[in-house]
């Protein structure tokens, strides 16, 4: 008998924890999306194989449906692997986040652009930003976005290490929140090119959590990947440099510790003080 699947050894590809401390893997062995937690393990699975080419990014609804991103394509499967409503979408997604009743999809561009869709219908609630040219075709994830408890929409773009917030209800811009690092103006990310790491949210901490490969952040004898602390209440930035690869990507925050993907598949847990 095969041992059963693990994550924390053989996870590849984009994932994100959700907020009762789960999260859904692709195996691409299997061609399945697998619901794990660190307590029981791989609890269900939700056949994707008669989706055209792998998914990029996706989520599931409280009915065991999976809304999938494959491309330029949004799909819901149910649970027995069927096809069922499609969206033709304006890019490729750079991120995905969501709440109970809705998912965010935050598009590739030069520009950030958002969609808010309906989470059991599938149907577009509201969009925000410049919607990216058909001919753009950005390779980069420039953009990423995460959603506290007060359902506000934190957004991280462009090479500056702030956030801006969206309120929740037309994707209008609030304010922007801008952060200390050691009492002065934290620097200015050096993207050279790249595209920027991924923001979670920790959650009861009111924490954002950014990643930033050190070759973003000359000059300051970091390695790896770092971790950027932003402290919403004191408006403090903290740099946390880990072990990690910076190639590796941050999946969420859980128990504490930020999780991250290495680029050669698995997890690797790092404490956030």
């Amino acid at each position: 008998m095969a041992p059963a699947w693990d994550p924390i050894k053989s996870a590849t590809g984009w994932a994100s924890f959700d907020r009762d401390g789960s999260c859904v893997f692709f195996e691409p062995a299997s061609r399945r999306l697998q619901v794990w937690s660190r307590e029981t393990g791989v609890s269900d699975t939700l056949d994707l194989s008669r989706l055209r080419g792998l998914p990029d990014k996706w989520v599931l609804d409280p009915a065991g449906n999976a809304w999938v991103v494959t491309g330029t394509t949004l799909q819901r499967v149910a649970p027995d692997g069927r096809i069922g409503p499609t969206f033709a979408l304006p890019a490729e997604v750079a991120d995905l986040a969501w709440d109970a009743r809705s998912f965010l999809l935050c598009f590739r561009g030069k520009e950030a652009y958002l969609e808010r869709r309906d989470l059991n219908t599938g149907a577009l609630l509201w969009s925000a930003g410049p919607r990216p040219a058909k001919d753009e075709n950005d390779p980069l994830d420039r953009h990423h976005v995460t959603i506290p408890e007060d359902g506000r929409i934190l957004l991280s773009t462009g090479d500056g290490l702030n956030l801006l917030v969206l309120e929740p209800a037309k994707g209008e811009w609030q304010e922007t929140i801008t952060f200390k690092l050691k009492g002065e103006r934290p620097p200015t990310l050096a993207l050279g090119g790249a595209g920027r790491g991924a923001l979670a949210w920790w959650l009861d901490h009111n924490v954002a959590v950014a990643a930033i490969p050190a070759a973003q952040l000359p000059g300051r004898g970091l390695t790896g990947l770092v971790l950027a602390r932003m402290d919403l209440g004191t408006h403090e930035l903290t740099l946390l440099s880990t072990d990690a690869d910076e190639r590796s990507m941050l999946v969420g925050i859980l128990d504490g510790s930020a999780v991250l993907r290495r680029p050669q598949g698995g997890l690797a847990f790092f404490p956030i003080p």
